[in-house]
């Protein structure tokens, strides 16, 4: 056992001195960390999770933010998103920020990504200085440090997910809708074998997704839905790129389409074709999802279901400083439109379907 845990036991509640001799950094370090300033001065990624590792195998809780949840305002909102890598979270997280700022909020970024018994983020902002959170990613909308923090009165949005605590409220987009566009547009311009790449599968009577619409277009059709094309890859653009070489192996019936989980997989799946020699869209059509700016600079440009990324951001905020401020709601989910935005890799006309107005469901 090092040092730094060895004096956490034998002296009772551990200190912020014990963190940083187990995580083998500066007390100064540590404070920054804690305090959700890590990034504004470029402490590396590495260094940030091991004070959290540490923290959070000590029990460690800082005094002044326990305090702070008690007794006063911090005017800190704290947003915890899967990965910093995907560009989709840039244009929520600047949207949230602004919408914060508005109200004398800042916003802090944490990047976590949950796995079984690793949720080191969250376990730590049990006790970190913030008002509130909004936790984007499955996993972590449902982990249950965040239903925990919720039921200590702390404010919680979900963004783009459903929690399973009622008292949770969600942000999201209508994501089934976006997969019944993306699909049907593929079969109106011919296609009947189209594959549909996701980041995971979700669960049998939980929020319907791309998939359901993905399904609805199929049945609409009078097409039969394959399981072989339905295809699960980690979401990155090589998650994208290996799902492709998935669905052009040997084995396969070659499908003529593909609508892809999101835009940044799309981008991986137009890199795979190009290895192989394929012409997009003359041999093969592919949709994205969520319209980053990346897919009007891809060759060929991409076709995408887009939806307002800003107003996603700006909406969670809005929500969160509704709990902060317990103003009462009956509203459980904001779900905001989409719409699909043609471009060159599918190989249709360029048409727009309108965006509809945002809807609310109650609890």
């Amino acid at each position: 056992m090092r040092r730094g845990a060895t004096n956490a036991a034998q002296t009772g509640a551990p200190t912020s001195a014990d963190v940083a001799r187990l995580a083998g950094v500066s007390p100064a370090t540590i404070s920054l960390v804690l305090n959700g300033r890590a990034s504004k001065v470029r402490i590396s990624d590495e260094t940030r999770d091991k004070v959290i590792a540490a923290a959070a195998q000590l029990g460690y809780t800082p005094n002044h933010a326990a305090r702070s949840l008690r007794q006063r305002r911090t005017n800190i909102i704290t947003f915890v998103l899967p990965t910093l890598d995907n560009p989709y979270f840039s244009d929520v997280v600047r949207a949230a920020q602004t919408a914060a700022q508005q109200h004398g909020y800042a916003v802090s970024v944490i990047p976590a990504k949950t796995k079984p018994g690793e949720f080191h983020a969250l376990s730590f902002l049990q006790g970190a200085a913030f008002d509130g959170i909004i936790v984007a990613g499955r996993e972590n909308c449902t982990a249950p440090e965040l239903r925990q923090l919720a039921a200590r009165g702390v404010a919680v949005v979900a963004l783009q997910e459903q929690s399973p605590d009622p008292s949770i409220q969600s942000v999201s987009v209508d994501l089934e809708a976006g997969g019944y566009m993306a699909t049907r547009h593929l079969i109106d311009l011919g296609h009947r074998r189209i594959a549909h790449v996701t980041e995971r599968l979700h669960e049998p009577g939980t929020r319907r997704d791309r998939l359901d619409g993905y399904r609805r277009a199929l049945e609409e059709a009078g097409l039969a839905f394959d399981p072989s094309l339905v295809l699960t890859a980690e979401n990155t653009m090589a998650g994208g790129s290996k799902a492709i070489e998935q669905l052009l192996g040997p084995g396969m019936q070659r499908p003529t389409a593909a609508f892809m989980y999101n835009d940044q997989m799309a981008v991986g799946a137009l890199h795979a074709l190009r290895l192989h020699g394929l012409s997009v869209p003359d041999d093969f059509a592919i949709v994205g999802f969520d319209g980053v700016a990346i897919g009007q600079f891809t060759a060929p440009a991409l076709t995408t279901i887009d939806h307002p990324r800003e107003e996603l951001g700006r909406l969670a905020i809005e929500a969160l400083i509704g709990a902060l401020e317990k103003r009462p709601s009956d509203v459980r989910e904001h779900l905001l439109p989409v719409k699909l935005i043609v471009r060159e890799s599918c190989g249709g006309g360029k048409t727009l379907l309108p965006r509809r107005q945002p809807r609310t469901r109650t609890r």
